[in-house]
């Protein structure tokens, strides 16, 4: 998956342009913007949450509706007064594309734009069959979900050199198999572009307190950001029995009692999950949606606001390696996981980038005769690693961003946190000589 946004004086914002992957993370002070650009990719990425009733009225201007549509989906994430006379946004991937400029949000489904071409030449189906099958075979390329269905209505299988048959036209396909194919398409765009992403707060300990009331509270438009009552209302959604914390204290785990949430440290003693630490509160949410997702709560993309607030720095890590162990890789736009951190924490990237190099090591060896032996010994240290290929890491800094991820060594590069870190430790040696030149002076 890749796709790219452009951002322009938007708030603190005032040059983007990034790319983003399957895993993508942003890093910077306070006030950056890191947070306002993560929104943005969640709201663009799933542009019909908020372009209600995209299909429906075609024929009628719905510019204004789609304008005001937005700038409320803004507001629900706290950004709205973000928004100058002269912001521009675009994002764009295979999916679609959506650009807000001059006050206009244009929004373009590419998918339907494919689906209208191949009605159109659905009129004269026998003469445009290749073109037709040509077709089909682009969609396909990108979307995996598309390409299976394809094959299970054309009664293809994948050893069949259909890719090649595809590209020449030589696929048997008549009127009944291409309908059906067309609806598929229709039903999986509209998932695709209304249910991808899901945004996870760093206010999420309050959710612990208002939870099986945040539904209630956002029908109810309790003034409380709507964002934070919407990552309630899909935690309600998602049934954790129970959830191994043992990475925070041994023998610590979560269970839902009788429908009361609670916290063990043994099997004969609990507390309520309100009474936990902030690290644990913290924590919880983020596991129980990304771990634990249902079919009600299918996302694939999530947006995890400092993954490390309130935790050790241990810890910090082992959450890591935790959420990228159940993270699956692709580049077909429909299937695998994103995975999107805004930080201010260098354990955070130092986490990551040992991830990225237990990958580089697993390939190595990948060809090895003592394969089996040395993978071994690498689960041992890191069961998990990231795909450079699949990974882009962004520092954001004075309304721009710059990557910081060197795509030779397949690492991230020093940043300004590692500047801080040098400072401190620069101050701390002009201490120190201060105080031996003070007692030379003494003497």
């Amino acid at each position: 998956m890749q796709s790219r946004l452009i951002v322009k004086n938007f708030g603190p914002l005032k040059d983007i342009d990034i790319e983003l992957k399957n895993v993508n993370v942003f890093i910077g002070p306070q006030a950056s913007g890191k947070s306002a650009l993560a929104k943005l990719f969640t709201i663009f990425k799933a542009p019909r949450k908020f372009l209600k009733d995209f299909d429906k009225d075609s024929a009628t201007d719905r510019s204004e509706i789609y304008n005001k549509a937005f700038k409320d989906t803004l507001e629900e994430y706290n950004i709205g007064s973000f928004l100058n006379y002269d912001t521009e946004i675009k994002f764009d991937s295979v999916l679609h594309s959506v650009v807000y400029s001059d006050n206009k949000i244009i929004y373009e489904s590419k998918l339907l734009n494919k689906v209208g071409e191949l009605t159109l030449l659905q009129n004269n189906f026998d003469e445009n069959k290749s073109k037709i099958l040509s077709l089909l075979k682009e969609v396909g390329w990108n979307f995996v979900l598309f390409h299976m269905r394809m094959l299970e209505i054309l009664d293809l299988k994948v050893t069949d050199n259909y890719l090649y048959k595809f590209s020449k036209g030589q696929i048997d396909i008549n009127e009944i198999q291409f309908e059906e194919i067309l609806k598929s398409f229709k039903q999986n765009e509209i998932y695709l572009s209304t249910n991808t992403s899901l945004y996870i707060p760093a206010e999420r300990n309050f959710i612990n307190i208002i939870k099986n009331s945040a539904l209630n509270l956002l029908n109810n438009n309790v003034p409380i950001p709507k964002h934070i009552l919407a990552f309630g209302a899909e935690l309600e959604k998602v049934t954790a029995k129970q959830i191994d914390l043992s990475f925070l204290q041994k023998n610590l785990f979560y269970r839902n009692v009788n429908g009361e949430d609670k916290i063990f440290v043994s099997e004969a003693k609990s507390f309520n999950l309100i009474e936990a630490a902030s690290g644990v509160q913290s924590v919880l949410p983020i596991l129980t949606t990304i771990l634990h997702r249902n079919n009600e709560t299918e996302h694939r993309s999530f947006v995890i606001e400092e993954p490390e607030l309130n935790l050790f720095p241990l810890a910090q890590y082992e959450i890591i390696k935790l959420l990228e162990l159940s993270r699956f890789d692709s580049s077909w736009e429909d299937y695998g996981t994103i995975h999107t951190y805004t930080t201010h924490s260098p354990y955070i990237l130092a986490a990551i980038n040992n991830l990225l190099y237990a990958h580089k090591v697993r390939t190595y060896f990948k060809d090895e005769e003592n394969d089996s032996t040395v993978i071994s010994k690498l689960n041992k240290i890191i069961k998990v690693g990231i795909n450079p290929h699949y990974f882009t890491c962004y520092q954001i800094f004075d309304g721009k961003a710059q990557s910081i991820f060197n795509e030779k060594t397949g690492l991230i590069d020093e940043n300004f946190i590692d500047e801080a870190s040098d400072k401190i430790g620069d101050d701390f040696d002009a201490l120190m000589e201060l105080m031996s030149e003070y007692k030379l002076a003494v003497k």
